[in-house]
């Protein structure tokens, strides 16, 4: 029996990242980030359509990136905001995300049951 687990982005996510801006100015270009994280998961087939990202809302700086990862990380948990929390969480080590400031979750598809209910937790 396993009894522990981790989760990684896919290669190309890491690539493309280092291509983008630090700061994302306005909601259209976080936004258009989320979307074409969703659309770059489809075309390199490493999972869903989905791409989230978290930025610190005053500055508009990334903190951090996710895609869905469910099929690849057999793991149902692994939906793009889900990894985009723990992946902010990690980055600002800390398992709360407000008491470090104000941050903005932009997502590329409205979220989930799961998704809703773990982003005031976060």
């Amino acid at each position: 029996m396993t009894n522990s687990f981790s989760l990684s982005l896919p290669d190309w996510v890491t690539a493309f990242l280092a291509g983008q801006p630090e700061v994302f100015a306005d909601l259209n270009s976080r936004m258009t980030l989320a979307v074409t994280l969703s659309s770059m998961n489809i075309e390199h087939q490493t999972g869903g359509p989905f791409g989230a990202a978290i930025f610190d809302s005053p500055s508009g700086r990334l903190i951090s990136a996710g895609v869905n990862i469910v099929v690849p990380g057999k793991c149902s948990l692994a939906h793009a905001e889900m990894v985009a929390i723990a992946l902010a969480q990690k980055n600002l080590d800390t398992h709360d995300l407000g008491s470090r400031g104000t941050y903005q979750l932009v997502t590329s598809c409205q979220p989930c049951a799961m998704c809703l209910g773990a982003i005031p937790w976060s």
